[in-house]
Parts: C-alpha cells; sequence; structure tokens
C-alpha cells in the first residue's frame, strides 16, 4: 500500500510542474497512485500529450490512474469537491472498487430480507454467471414464466455484446429496428435522459402479464451504437444513462412489480453496475468447476460489500444473494450427485463467511434457503425456447425467492393488514395466549379449549382404536385426557400431574416392586396386567365383582379409594400372585367383570414411557413390561364384549417391542403423525382465536357469506380460511426464502428429521414470537399483520432449546450423542464424525434427531440434523462459519 510519505512526494512533483493546477493524489487500493489533475493547461492537449506530460514527473509504474482534465472540462463532469472525488470513486459499483470492497476481513451486510419494510416495486433481479454455458438465461426465462402467474413481470436483455433473450421467449421477430435498451442508452448519454421506454417493450405471452425488453436488432447499426457505450464513465457524469434507464422503468404505465434482468458475463463494463448497484436481488448461476471458484468467490464478497440504488441516508442495503447451481451431473448416479452439492455447499459457505450483521453476528445461517440445484435435463437443453411445462417446476424455487419480496396480484387477496393500526394490534398482542406445556400442564380450561378434532384423531378417538401411537408432542396425552373425561372410561394408567392420576397408580418403584415378584414366582408380564386392570376397574366400580380365589382381605376391595396407594396396591398384588393359578384366575375374574358391564367402557393406558423410570434398568423393565401388556392384549381383548383398551404409546417404544402376536394390531393402530399443513395450521388459529380481539379481527377481514366463523368451529373451517386467518396473524412471506410463504417456512423448519411435526413446537413458536413483537413493536410499527415474519424466524432459536431438552429429558441414552453434535459443529456430516454405539443411532433416527442424507437407513455414509435441533445443538449448515 502507497505510505503518505510517496502521496506528498507524488503531489509536490505535480504542483511544480503546474502551479496553477487544482491536484489531488491518493493511494488505489491495490497499488499505486490515483491522479486528477484539472489545469487550463489542457485545452485543446489530446489526451496522450497530457499523459505524457504528467508521467515526465511522476514515475509511469506508479500510477494507476489519471483523470487530467480541462476547468471545462471538469465543470462537464460536475466535478464538485477534488479531495472528495477520490473516495467517492472507490465507493463506485465498478469492478476494481467492488472487489477491494470484497477483501475486507469481515463486511457489514444489510439485507432487505431483514427489515420489517416492504421494497417499493419493482423489484430489480439480476441473472449472472461469470463463465457461459450454465444456463443463466435459460433460467431466468423460466423464472419469469413461473412468477407471471402471479406478479407482473418485465425481462431486460442487458446481455448486450450476445442478445439472445428475446428468442427464448420467441419474440426474436417482433424487436423493431431502432428499439431496445442500446437505442435507450445512447439517447440517454446524448441527451441525458430516457425517451418513454413502453414502445420498446414487448408482451410475450398474451395469457400472462409477461413482458420483454429487448436489447435491439443485433445488425451493423447496433454494433456501431454498441460500441458508443462507456458504462465505466457513466458514475463520472452527472446523468447516469443507467439509472436514467432504471428511472424509466419504474415510472411505465405499464408498472411492472419484478424486473428480471439478464447480465453479460464476466468482468464487463455493464454487468458490474447490473450487479452492484441496480440489483436488489442478485441470482449468480456456476457449475461448481475448479476454474469457477476463484472468481465466483472474488464475485460474491464484492456483492456483500456493495450498496444498491435503493440506500438512504437512513439504510443502507446490500444485494440479496441466491446460488442457481447449474448444470448438475449425475441424476442416475447419486455419488456424482452428491460430490457437486457438497463442493457448491463447500464453497458458498466459505464466500459467505466475512458476512456479519450490525450486531456483528453471522448474516448466512442456513445457506439451504439460498441455493437451488438444477440437474442436467436434455428436454431443456435441447429447447430452442423457455416455454410452460415441466421446466416451470424446476425453477420454482428461484421464482420463490424473488416472490418473497413481491405482493401478488389476484383478484380477491389475502387480508394482508390489520386496518386500524397501532392501537388494535396492541390490543390483540395483549389478548394472544399460545398453551406452550404439555397436557398435564394444561388447566381443564385451557385444554378443553384448545383441544382440536382432525380426522386422525377422530379415528383415534374410535372404539375400534386399541393403540395409538405418536413421537413426544403429537398428542398422545391429550387425547387421553379427552377420553378420561368425555368417555365412559377407568383409567389404569396415567402421567402424574393429571386430574386422572391416582396415588395407587404405578410408578417406577411400584414396577420395580412388581418385576421382583414376578421373578420370584417365575411368572411373565403378560400375568401382571389383567390384576391390574381389575384392581383399577374395582377402584372405579363400587359394585365390581370381587377376585374369589383368595381369603385375605383385599384392600382395593369396598375401600376408600381416596386412600388406596402404592403400597396397597403392591401388598395386594402380592396376594392375588400366592396362588400358582393366578393368571388363569385373573382372565377369568375379567371376563366377569367384563360382562358385569352393560355398556361399553374404554381402560385408558398412558404415562408408559416414562412410568418405569429413565435408568438403564428401568429402561429393560419397561421393554418387557409393554411387551406384557401388549401380548396378553392381543391374546384376550378381542374377547371382551364391553372392556375395550386404548393404550398411548411412544412410536420408538413400539418399534423396539418383540410381541410374538404384533400383527394384531396392524390396521388396527393409528399413529398420529399431523402430516396435514391444514391441521397443523388450525391448532395454532384455534388458539389465537381465545382472544376476543383477535377473533373480531378474523371475521371482519376475511368473514364471507354463509359462513359464520364465530360459530362455526375451526375444525370445520374451509381450509382458504384458514390460511387466511394464519396471514392475518404471522403475515403471508418470509422474504426472499425458496419456502417464502410463512406457512411453508413453519411446517419446514418444525419438522424432525423423520418429517414428523409437533404441534406444542407450533405453539411454543408462537408463543415466543407474541413476547418478541411486543419488544419489536414498541421500537418500530408494523400493520401488515399482528406478528411480523421476522418475529416468526428470530423465534425459532427458542424453540429448538425446548425441543432439545425435551429430548434430553426422555432420552438419556442420547446426551453423549448430543455432545458428539456440538463438537461436530455442521450439518450434514459423515457418519465416520460421531462414535457413539449402534443402538443410539438408531434411536436418534426413530426419535428424529439424526436423518439419512446420503445411503440408506441400514447403510448410511451422511446423516444430517433438522432445522428444529439444529440450532439449539450449535451446529452450522455446510460448514458456515
Amino acid at each position: 500500500m502507497t505510505n503518505q510519505g510517496e502521496l506528498q512526494a507524488a503531489r509536490s512533483k505535480l504542483e511544480a510542474l503546474l502551479p496553477e493546477a487544482r491536484i489531488d493524489v491518493s493511494a488505489d487500493p491495490y497499488r499505486g497512485l490515483r491522479i486528477l489533475a484539472i489545469s487550463e493547461i489542457f485545452s485543446g492537449m489530446k489526451p496522450g500529450d497530457r499523459r505524457q506530460l504528467i508521467l515526465s514527473a511522476v514515475d509511469d509504474a506508479v500510477v494507476a490512474k489519471l483523470d487530467l482534465l480541462s476547468p471545462a472540462e471538469a465543470d462537464l463532469m460536475l466535478l464538485g469537491d477534488v479531495s472528495a472525488t477520490t473516495n467517492e470513486q472507490q465507493r463506485l459499483p465498478l469492478w476494481p472498487e467492488s472487489i477491494i470492497r470484497g477483501q475486507m476481513e469481515t463486511i457489514t451486510v444489510s439485507l432487505p430480507s431483514e427489515s420489517d419494510e416492504p421494497l417499493s416495486t419493482p423489484i430489480f433481479v439480476t441473472f449472472y454467471s461469470l463463465r457461459g454455458g450454465v444456463g443463466r438465461s435459460t433460467a431466468l426465462a423460466h423464472t419469469a414464466h413461473v412468477l407471471s402467474k402471479s406478479s407482473r413481470v418485465l425481462c431486460v436483455d442487458m446481455d448486450l455484446e450476445a442478445p439472445g433473450l428475446a428468442a427464448l421467449f420467441g419474440a426474436e421477430n417482433e424487436v423493431e429496428l431502432d428499439t431496445g435498451v442500446v437505442p435507450l442508452l445512447l439517447e440517454a448519454e446524448m441527451s441525458g435522459s430516457v425517451p418513454n421506454v413502453s414502445p420498446h417493450v414487448l408482451r410475450v405471452d398474451p395469457q400472462r402479464e409477461l413482458y420483454l425488453l429487448p436489447a435491439g436488432v443485433p445488425d451493423a447499426n447496433y454494433a456501431r451504437k454498441l460500441t458508443q457505450l462507456d458504462p465505466s464513465s457513466w458514475y463520472q457524469e452527472g446523468a447516469n444513462p443507467l439509472h436514467l434507464l432504471i428511472q424509466s422503468i419504474r415510472e411505465m404505465a405499464l408498472k411492472p412489480q419484478v424486473v428480471l434482468i439478464d447480465s453479460r458475463t464476466g468482468i464487463s463494463a455493464m454487468s458490474a453496475p447490473l450487479l452492484f448497484d441496480v440489483a436488489d436481488l442478485a441470482v449468480v448461476t456456476f457449475f461448481p468447476h475448479p476454474q469457477a471458484r476463484l472468481g465466483t468467490g472474488m464475485l460474491t464478497r464484492a456483492l456483500l460489500g456493495a450498496t444498491t440504488t435503493r440506500s438512504s441516508d437512513t439504510r443502507q442495503y446490500t444485494p440479496e444473494l441466491r446460488f442457481l447451481v447449474s448444470p448438475v451431473p449425475g441424476a442416475n448416479a447419486p455419488e456424482i450427485r452428491n460430490h457437486y452439492i457438497d463442493r457448491a455447499n463447500t464453497w458458498i459457505s466459505e464466500w459467505l463467511a466475512p458476512a456479519r450483521k450490525l450486531d456483528g453476528g453471522p448474516v448466512f445461517d442456513d445457506i439451504d434457503e439460498l441455493i437451488h440445484f438444477v440437474g442436467y435435463s436434455e428436454e431443456i437443453a435441447a429447447s430452442d425456447r423457455a416455454v410452460q411445462g415441466a421446466a416451470e417446476n424446476i425453477y420454482a424455487p428461484v421464482a420463490g425467492w424473488v416472490a418473497g419480496f413481491v405482493d401478488p396480484l389476484t383478484e380477491d387477496p389475502a387480508p394482508s393488514g390489520i386496518g386500524e393500526v397501532d392501537l388494535r394490534k396492541d390490543r390483540v398482542l395483549n389478548d394472544l395466549r399460545f398453551s406452550t406445556g404439555t397436557a398435564e400442564d394444561q388447566s381443564e380450561d385451557d385444554f378443553n379449549e384448545t383441544f382440536l378434532k382432525t380426522d386422525l384423531v377422530e379415528r383415534a378417538l374410535s372404539i375400534e382404536t386399541p393403540l395409538i401411537l405418536g413421537r413426544k408432542g403429537t398428542g398422545k396425552t391429550a387425547l387421553f385426557r379427552r377420553l378420561a373425561s368425555e368417555s365412559p372410561s377407568v383409567v389404569v394408567t396415567s402421567p402424574p400431574g393429571l386430574p386422572t392420576t391416582s396415588a395407587w397408580m404405578p410408578d417406577s418403584e411400584v414396577y420395580a416392586a412388581i418385576s421382583s415378584e414376578l421373578t420370584s414366582r417365575q411368572l411373565e408380564w403378560r400375568s401382571f396386567w389383567p390384576l391390574l386392570v381389575g384392581i383399577a376397574i374395582s377402584l372405579n366400580q363400587e359394585d365390581a365383582e370381587a377376585p374369589t380365589w383368595v381369603s385375605e382381605r383385599l384392600a382395593f376391595v369396598g375401600g376408600n379409594k381416596s386412600t388406596y396407594g402404592s403400597l396397597e396396591l403392591v401388598r395386594d398384588l402380592r396376594v392375588l400372585f400366592s396362588d400358582p393359578d393366578a393368571p388363569l384366575l385373573a382372565l377369568d375374574w375379567l371376563a366377569r367383570l367384563d360382562r358385569q358391564r352393560e355398556s361399553p367402557v374404554f381402560l385408558l393406558f398412558d404415562g408408559l414411557d416414562t412410568g418405569f423410570g429413565l435408568e438403564e434398568n428401568d429402561i429393560h423393565r419397561r421393554r418387557e413390561g409393554i411387551a406384557g401388556l401388549l401380548s396378553f392384549m392381543g391374546a384376550r381383548a378381542t374377547q371382551y364384549e364391553n372392556l375395550r383398551f386404548k393404550v398411548m404409546l411412544r412410536e420408538d417404544i413400539w418399534r423396539d417391542l418383540s410381541v410374538p402376536n404384533k400383527s394384531h394390531f396392524y390396521g388396527r393402530e393409528v399413529r398420529l403423525a399431523w402430516a396435514n399443513q391444514v391441521d397443523y395450521l388450525r391448532v395454532v388459529v384455534k388458539q389465537a382465536l381465545r382472544s376476543a380481539e383477535f377473533e373480531n379481527l378474523v371475521v371482519e377481514a376475511i368473514g364471507r357469506p354463509g359462513l359464520d366463523l364465530r360459530q362455526t368451529s375451526v375444525e370445520y373451517w374451509p381450509e382458504n380460511a384458514v390460511y387466511d386467518a394464519w396471514i392475518l396473524l404471522v403475515g403471508e412471506r418470509v422474504a426472499g426464502g425458496k419456502t417464502a410463504f410463512t406457512y411453508n417456512w413453519v411446517w419446514f423448519r418444525l419438522s424432525d428429521a423423520n418429517d414428523d411435526h409437533s404441534p406444542r413446537a407450533a405453539l411454543q413458536l408462537m408463543h415466543e414470537a407474541v413476547i418478541l413483537e411486543k419488544r419489536l413493536n414498541r421500537a418500530s410499527s408494523y400493520n401488515r399483520s399482528i406478528l411480523r415474519p421476522r418475529s416468526i424466524v428470530a423465534s425459532l432459536d427458542a424453540v429448538s432449546e425446548q425441543a432439545i431438552e425435551a429430548l434430553r429429558e426422555e432420552f438419556r441414552e442420547l446426551e453423549n450423542l448430543f455432545d458428539e453434535l456440538t463438537q461436530v459443529g455442521r450439518t450434514p456430516f459423515s457418519v465416520d464424525e460421531i462414535s457413539v454405539p449402534a443402538g443410539v443411532e438408531t434411536l436418534a433416527q426413530e426419535v428424529g434427531l439424526l436423518g439419512v442424507d446420503v445411503g440408506s437407513k441400514d447403510d448410511v455414509q451422511r446423516y444430517r440434523v433438522p432445522e428444529l435441533y439444529r440450532k439449539a445443538l450449535g451446529m452450522s449448515r455446510r460448514g458456515q462459519a
């Protein structure tokens, strides 16, 4: 870097040579000197002579840039304070200046997607590739087709040296002479203004709002005009032709919502401002070949340091960055495809590592949202045109990046505001409440208000369903509470803390005592459960028939239910087991109790997962005990007319059981999986509607003839009403993501590695978001929805912490794996990077902590950790720093 002594020496020599001149000498960001001299001596002097004069005083080797002007020329260029000129030049959106800005160790980035204020339309998107042959223009054209389904789209061909976008739209023959970008820019250079752009625009799809501003007709006259354009000089003149063209597009009567710009490849004069100045969003297209690594990395860092024309005195915007990796080979060879995907992810993580938020934190925590991979397609490669069809699905995620910043064109738009701004929103926020605890923790009122019946729940409640499976948090205990409160039922086992839990119900100490008793008498666990069921029925039904094979007094017979505890239970069981034929006698007793009933009654079992205890011996005992229960049910339950068994069981426990007649339950079990997104949203909406303020808002905003939203339970709302209420609550879009709709964002982020969803996680997310929104709303109002999407996004960290804590509590076997995953620090990762027992890996897969990224369940090569757990474990995506 040039030092101050060298600067002063050069300035002294030039002042001696041209004592009357205005002179500024500064260090070039790369090397050498930048010299600006304004003198009358240059009037009428040729550029070469001016240069030779200056170099007679200053060594040519140290000069990086010379601006030698007469006073008249300086006035024409509107040069003001000479001392400030070089500093301003360093902010120019040209390649040298932009590249040097990107070489900083850390770069402060301020993205539009991080702001609550929506960008005014149109949104400018520049498609760029450093090298050709990667499908940049094809991607733009197909993306335009997708976006034009809901937005007004203008495509601009700025690949001026090789125009071809018109041909991709089948409109090449419609481009008229002296129309297009090149004539418009040349007119702006000559006159300082851009004429009306509309006559230069073609509509390329009569069925959609899709338009094209072509580059021009590439004939001899076009080539002559192109050579007269000098984009590098535009930022040193008063009227910038590119800015004039962009402003003219903004002011078109057409009012495009999206402008897609096809930029020239390489380090060209025109591509720099399209990337570093004009673009709200830059889609960088590349193929992960080593030849592309250095240059595309340099481009990425330059974009991180850029400031768009949207910036103002109060807000500096960095262009949004997205990466389109194309064409990725290996459609039929996963190992080849994964090789290129891994390479691209690793490179992009490295390129984005310098980006930091204003608070110093990393900007790009989840780069998966920034990347889309397009495989090689013979159909697309051989097509002369980008037409509507299957290819649109391939590029739909790219369109999703753009759509997140655009309000769609619809005849019946979803609600996008809450009306009476601050006061009304404050009332709703203060009134909203979401029950985030387990079903055991909810009050009776809360439980009754929030319980949601779905088709799956109805099946689970059916008298014909003896087994209800599900992971933690999917609602097993909620079903248990509903059955216990609304149906004729006898609670046999129950989680602690519920009103249904009695002092006599077995816990880990009781199960341990029973296990010893069974072992000493050489009995199996299947002999225990009929006795426990009989005792439960007797304590529930005063006139229940007593067992007849013992003469000793039994505490549960004619006893006081309120004083019957675990000690009495164990003692009664020991007495009943004293007869050698107790297992057979117990079955006979249960059959007589069944005949004594006049109508069906549910026998309810819940809390079996933790009821046995969490130590290694407890888990072994649990496996044998539950297997004994299911074995007994499989052999005997169908023989009873009125005793109907209902067992709530964690799915991983069920899979681990060895039961001789397990197939007896196939087709008769229900798995609580929450696979329906609308039902998942209903859970949140139903709880939000407990707020009278929010209910009033919903009725006013989305009410429709023939549907009384107040009198109709959310379970029976049509899907569009559920989505509209959701949008009113949390907004429609998360800016700039492939899963741009908020309901998709929540759906994918809260899924585990098995694509299972816990309603509890959704409610925890809403609870945290309400707390955050109250704080944010005091600082800056946001009235497009009750909760701004940013509140939802920022609350995921807290939900992730709670999700990991729930796993810690229930699966102590995973503790060492948690530590190892934190050490690995990123996802996905090779299976060789962890060293826990195979059984722990299997359990981690079953509970959704680990998913197979490469390989199969039986031959895993690489694991991934879902977003729900990743954040709490401190794991980054793809090596992001």
